[in-house]
C-alpha cells in the first residue's frame, strides 16, 4: 500500500511555523506590557512617597523650602517618567491587538490547510481501498474461472 503524501506539505509547515511565530511574538509583547504595568506601580509608589514625605517634613512645623523642592522636583520628574511608561503601554497595546489579529489569521490559514489535508488523505484511502478491493476481486474471479476450467 502506497504511503500518503500531502501535495502542500510544505505550505503546510510555512503556515504552522508562521502562526508559532506569531504566538511567540504575542507572549513576548505581553511581557513587556506586564513588565511597563509593574513599572508604572512601582513609579507611582515612588512619586506618593515623595509626597508624604514632603507632608511629614512639614507636619513637624519646620518648613524645609530646600528639601520639599528637591522632593517636588523628584516627583515630577516621576511624573514625566509615569506619562512615558503610560504612552508606551499604549503603542503596546496597539502591538498586542494587531498580533493577535495576525495570529487569528494565522490560524486559519493553518486550520484550512489541515482540512485540505485531511480532505486528500481521506480521498488517497478511499482510492487505495477503491483498487485493493478491485484487485480481490479480479483475483476472486481469476480463481473461480480457474476453478470452473478443471
Amino acid at each position: 500500500m502506497k504511503k500518503y503524501v500531502f501535495q502542500f506539505e510544505s505550505v503546510l509547515k510555512i503556515r504552522r511555523h508562521k502562526r508559532s511565530l506569531c504566538r511567540q511574538l504575542l507572549g513576548e509583547i505581553l511581557q513587556t506590557d506586564q513588565r511597563l504595568m509593574e513599572q508604572k506601580q512601582n513609579l507611582e509608589r515612588s512619586r506618593k512617597e515623595q509626597f508624604q514625605e514632603i507632608r511629614l517634613r512639614q507636619a513637624k512645623g519646620v518648613v524645609d523650602i530646600d528639601g520639599a523642592t528637591s522632593l517636588r522636583f523628584y516627583a515630577g520628574q516621576l511624573q514625566a517618567q509615569i506619562q512615558t511608561v503610560t504612552a508606551n503601554r499604549k503603542l503596546v497595546e496597539k502591538q498586542i491587538v494587531l498580533c493577535k489579529q495576525t495570529l487569528a489569521r494565522a490560524e486559519q490559514d493553518v486550520k484550512a490547510m489541515e482540512k485540505l489535508s485531511d480532505k486528500y488523505r481521506d480521498q488517497f484511502h478511499y482510492e487505495q481501498n477503491r483498487k485493493e478491493s478491485l484487485q480481490l476481486e479480479e483475483t476472486w474471479s481469476a480463481t473461480q474461472q480457474t476453478g470452473v476450467a478443471r
